[in-house]
């Protein structure tokens, strides 16, 4: 790209220079050398091959006088920059032509399910796509370290506990990391959607749930619980009924938010958040599981740390979607009619969603997990094999707002037993 100049030379950027260290250069060709320097005082000066010296001081309208005798013109410096410094920014996924977008979409499933970070590879964005597939690498690093772990020890007690934990995070990283390629190829522009940059200090839940579990008897529950937020505290007691069998579980959990978007102070109108829902809370609970036609009990007690991270702090096409993991340990005692039993129970769970609409409603979130718990009514994943009951289960979960206060809540669990159902949600406080 060259500018020519009224005397016939030729002016060009040396495009070498261009992003790397701020003062492009002009090169004159066939008639003399012009130097041009964008200096921090805002000034530009070009030699020519005699000697003479064209231009001085930019001028308010940032043109550079000529002097007597120069034959080079000059257009508008901002406006000759602005034309022909390159943009830096991969142009989004979105963006892209139809076909070299159908290709990157494409990639991001074969091959991209095996080699995560293909479709932005395809795109364009490298750099992300070399994070996704860091991401997916260190994930099957720590899976097949984990099993081989297992194999040594004998599958030994002691250590069962962490090297699991292990092995399901890592899981989490190789599952997300290829979610969140195809999701940065597909995605519009700005993402699907934005974070609440508050949260409400209630909000409630009435709902129902059909569970099929071919060991129990029950079938239909009702679902109540309410959400109760000050500040970074966070109480949050629910209870399940079987509507057709004498089962119920109370739950009362207790938590608080580190990090991330919470509730608004009193009299406080502007919203706390900068657009990141990313957060790190503390949780503690208590649940008390009772099995009356089958005369047991099971009450839990469990400490854990759960988090979000928004994914655009990995690359600008993963914005509105998001990350979460999150583990703990649990105690469980079963009371049988003559005897009672306690167990230890792992706690680890991942996720990846994506945030729905950015202003007005519907607006909400949905995401897709994993959970290794075995103590509610999904259990564990039937598989054949030994394998059997070892995994948790896994699960869909969407929450759509579609007022200021009135929403839906749709969930889908696969175990050992099935469950979906759908739950009215109302909440008060804040501008979410």
């Amino acid at each position: 790209m060259g500018l020519t100049g009224s005397g016939g030379a030729q002016v060009g950027w040396d495009e070498r220079w261009l992003g790397v260290r701020g003062s492009p250069s002009l090169m004159a060709t066939g008639g003399g050398l012009a130097g041009h320097s964008l200096m921090a005082g805002g000034s530009a000066r070009a030699q020519t091959a005699g000697g003479g010296v064209v231009g001085g001081p930019l001028g308010g309208d940032g043109v550079a006088p000529s002097d007597e005798g120069a034959t080079t013109g000059w257009r508008p410096l901002s406006a000759t920059a602005s034309s022909v410094t390159p943009s830096m920014t991969p142009t989004h996924p979105s963006q892209l032509s139809g076909p070299r977008r159908g290709l990157a979409i494409g990639t991001s499933f074969v091959p991209g399910l095996v080699v995560h970070g293909t479709g932005h590879f395809v795109a364009g964005h490298r750099s992300t796509g070399w994070k996704l597939l860091a991401m997916e690498g260190a994930g099957a690093l720590g899976v097949v370290g984990g099993f081989a772990a297992l194999a040594a020890t004998g599958a030994s007690r002691r250590i069962v506990a962490p090297v699991t934990s292990v092995i399901v995070a890592s899981a989490g990283l190789f599952v997300i990391s290829g979610l969140a390629d195809i999701y940065g190829v597909l995605a519009p522009e700005g993402g699907t959607g934005s974070p609440p940059s508050v949260l409400p200090w209630v909000e409630t839940q009435v709902g129902l749930r059909y569970v099929y579990d071919p060991v129990f008897s029950y079938r239909a529950l009702s679902v109540i619980g309410a959400d109760v937020r000050v500040g970074g505290l966070r109480l949050n007691p629910s209870g399940w009924f079987a509507l057709d069998d004498p089962n119920k579980r109370l739950r009362m959990l207790a938590g608080y938010r580190f990090l991330g978007p919470r509730t608004p102070k009193k009299g406080q109108e502007r919203p706390l958040g900068r657009g990141d829902g990313s957060f790190l809370e503390m949780e503690g609970a208590v649940t008390h599981h009772r099995y009356g036609s089958e005369h047991f009990e099971v009450t839990t007690g469990e400490l854990s740390l759960q988090g979000r991270l928004d994914l655009h702090h990995i690359g600008p096409t993963l914005r509105g979607s998001f990350a979460e993991l999150g583990g703990g340990m649990a105690l469980e005692n079963y009371a049988f009619t003559r005897s009672t039993e306690a167990n230890m129970l792992l706690l680890m769970r991942f996720a990846f969603g994506m945030y729905l609409g950015h202003t007005g409603y519907p607006r909400g979130e949905a995401q897709v997990f994993y959970d290794h718990r075995h103590d509610g009514y999904v259990g564990g994943l039937k598989m054949t094999g030994l394998g059997s009951g070892v995994p948790g289960h896994f699960g869909a979960e969407g929450r759509i707002y579609l007022s200021p206060q009135w929403g839906l809540l749709l969930d889908a669990q696969v175990g050992s037993a099935y469950m979906g159902g759908l739950s009215v949600l109302f909440r008060h406080g804040g501008k979410p």
